[in-house]
């Protein structure tokens, strides 16, 4: 934008300001100015001419009519003349000073009519360009000065100031304001654009949304489909408002936590949706409107299979040659680990007789695991593969730990969302193998309700993940 001037360097947008600023406050304004002056023209050259007034006093009145007739077709055949006509009337109602009788018309009259009509010429101010304003100030300060001095025969210097004076008040208004303008503009422009690339800077499933006291407005949606309550059925707005009142935030409705501004914002949230877990995300949003942005950090993966990361399968190639005389049972471990890795088959898992198989399975390089528990039997709906990786894995770390030279012990505790297996042992390594462990960190958000604690305490969890 240009400084003194304050048209937008470029074209396009300048064009499309300026038909924004035409249709929506000029046109209207000058439509209006238009249909007042007409009338008050009328009704002008009717008095005079009952009361036989002479030509010279109604040319001006017959000038206005004319013009207006005339712009009024101009503005049928191209809509953007308003700007120029609004110029133009504006200026010749400079000539309304000299359309006075002085015989008839009292000091109080004179100025009564000369403020109604400095209000009339500042709301076109007001609504033109800068440039434009310049030449309409301008002008009507010329004429003000010569028809006065004309018609005086003299040149009042303190009349003469003070018209300069606040002509000069009027353009630093009439800059601020069209500055202003331009710059609310840009703003929108930008949260349009915005708007447009959201999609393409977030690139995971979001809803924008706006709320007002009790309501909640969806106005826009990406990969609404990846929400876990998609139903081809609804539309995006129904499927949106659905996943807001239907999500739990620690048991409150997330569209409850957004209409009673809860601490949600700018961070990381642990969210559930009926057997789904996963991460939010909301952020506040806008320029000139703030609204709300739910961000889907984690999306449920809905290929059956995918390529083995380098990373990982350098990692298992470390982990399979830590103990060279034990190769063979570190590689069919891995195998089974890596051929069940990618298998999300849901099944209701018996813990108890899943630990039992496992303690037979390796009963010859590790004591069986001694269970503490008043259940006798414990069942959850889960990724059934993954609960056996995970498990194996935990053997795989307990064995490397202890071998057959400690009975393992697990206090097992049945909670409302999660079962809770409690590891009996202190040992500080435990933790480091079991970040290090590739298989566990891989699959352990699928199936605990929280990272391992750091006195061994595993929660797996009754609720199935979203990731």
């Amino acid at each position: 934008m240009n400084f003194i001037t304050l048209r937008f360097k470029d074209q396009i947008l300048e064009k499309q300001y300026q038909e924004l600023k035409t249709k929506s406050i000029r046109k209207p304004i000058y439509f209006g100015i238009l249909s007042f002056c007409f009338v008050l023209n009328v009704v002008k050259i009717m008095k005079d001419l009952i009361q036989h007034e002479q030509w010279q006093q109604l040319y001006i009145n017959y000038i206005f009519l004319a013009f207006m007739m005339l712009s009024i077709i101009l503005i049928v055949q191209n809509q953007n003349f308003v700007k120029q006509a609004l110029v133009i009337s504006n200026l010749l109602s400079g000539l309304l000073q000299m359309n006075f009788d002085e015989q008839q018309t009292t000091k109080q009259e004179y100025y009564s009519f000369g403020s109604s009509f400095a209000q009339l010429q500042a709301a076109s101010y007001f609504v033109s360009d800068f440039l434009d304003g310049i030449i309409q100030v301008g002008g009507h300060l010329i004429m003000k000065i010569l028809i006065t001095s004309l018609s005086t025969h003299k040149i009042e210097v303190m009349c003469t100031s003070f018209a300069i004076t606040g002509s000069v008040f009027i353009l630093v208004t009439i800059y601020i304001c069209d500055c202003s303008s331009r710059k609310q503009f840009l703003s929108t422009v930008c949260e349009n654009i915005w708007d447009q690339q959201l999609p393409n800077l977030i690139k995971k499933p979001f809803i924008k949304l706006s709320y007002q006291d009790k309501v909640i407005n969806i106005l826009q949606s990406h990969l609404i489909q990846l929400f876990p309550n998609f139903s081809q059925e609804q539309c995006d707005g129904c499927n949106g408002r659905q996943f807001l009142r239907e999500c739990q935030i620690d048991k409150v409705s997330l569209s409850d936590c957004i209409l009673k501004q809860s601490d949600i914002l700018n961070k990381s949230i642990k969210a559930n949706y009926k057997c789904h877990r996963f991460d939010l995300r909301v952020c506040r949003y806008g320029v000139e409107d703030m609204n709300l942005l739910v961000i889907l950090e984690k999306i449920i993966t809905t290929a059956q299979t995918k390529v083995f990361p380098l990373q990982v399968r350098e990692d298992l190639n470390r982990q399979i040659r830590i103990n060279r005389q034990d190769y063979l049972r570190f590689y069919n471990w891995g195998l089974m680990s890596l051929v069940l890795l990618n298998n999300h088959e849901i099944k209701e898992i018996k813990l108890f007789q899943l630990i039992k198989r496992l303690n037979k399975s390796y009963c010859k390089y590790l004591i069986p695991i001694q269970l503490f528990t008043k259940s006798t039997e414990l069942q959850l709906n889960t990724y059934a593969n993954l609960l056996r990786i995970y498990l194996i894995q935990i053997y795989h770390i307990l064995i490397e730990l202890y071998s057959k030279s400690y009975r393992i012990r697990i206090q097992v505790k049945e909670c409302e969302e999660y079962i809770e297996l409690h590891i009996l042992i202190n040992s500080s390594m435990f933790h480091t193998l079991y970040q290090n462990n590739v298989f566990i960190q891989n699959i352990q958000r699928s199936i605990l309700y929280e990272p391992i604690t750091k006195d061994l305490r595993i929660h797996l969890s009754k609720q199935l993940s979203f990731k």
